[in-house]
Order: C-alpha cells, then sequence, then structure tokens
C-alpha cells in the first residue's frame, strides 16, 4: 500500500470494510475519510475486497413510476419512448428490469 492517505486509511480496514459491504459507495466513504473516491477504491482493492459493480445510473430511473403508470395504463411503448426522448427498447429494457414487463415467448416455442 503506497502513498500517506492509503496508510492514513489502514487503521480503519474494518469499519471501511464493513460499511462497503453494508452497501455504501465509494464516494460516500470517500466523503467520510476526507479523501478521494478512487482513493478508497484503491484501499479496498489493496485489502483484497471484492468489488461490487455499481448500478449505472439510467435516464428513465428519474421517471420509473411515470413510465411503468403509464405502461400499466395501456400507453404504447412507443409513446412512452418518445415522452421521455428515448429509444422504445430502452423502454423495454427498463420495463423488463422492473418486471413490469415479461420478456416475449417466441412463437416457435408456443405449442398449440
Amino acid at each position: 500500500m503506497r502513498g500517506f492517505v492509503l496508510r492514513r486509511l489502514a487503521p480503519h480496514t474494518g469499519v471501511i470494510k464493513q460499511r462497503y459491504f453494508a452497501g455504501e459507495s465509494f464516494e460516500e466513504l470517500a466523503e467520510h475519510f476526507d479523501c478521494g473516491w478512487g482513493t478508497i477504491r484503491r484501499f479496498l482493492i489493496s485489502e483484497d475486497v471484492p468489488l461490487r459493480q455499481e448500478p449505472r445510473k439510467r435516464k428513465l430511473d428519474t421517471f420509473g413510476v411515470e413510465v411503468i403508470e403509464a405502461f400499466r395504463t395501456g400507453t404504447d411503448v412507443s409513446e412512452i419512448a418518445e415522452r421521455f426522448s428515448v429509444r422504445p427498447q430502452t423502454v423495454r429494457n427498463f420495463l423488463l428490469d422492473r418486471s413490469a414487463l415479461l420478456a416475449p415467448v417466441p412463437d416457435s416455442d408456443v405449442t398449440g
């Protein structure tokens, strides 16, 4: 472990790991320990902590309730996409991720 800040964090290893495993972000930890988020990341890596993948922020996350409500009330995916200035596939992916839309079954898989 190199650098003054990394050495300064060493006495707090247990607390940093515990808070990270509890879900705090690099940014939250960095603010608390008065350093940069990259320093927290490097520190965790130096301690062999498996890093979780931070969820990507999507444009529709801000409007999630509105998107789902519009879909549930029968608004077409293309209309929702136009309303929020995204592609229809983005709306479909958003709805699939939230289990608001079930993935279509290909015709060849349907028996009947």
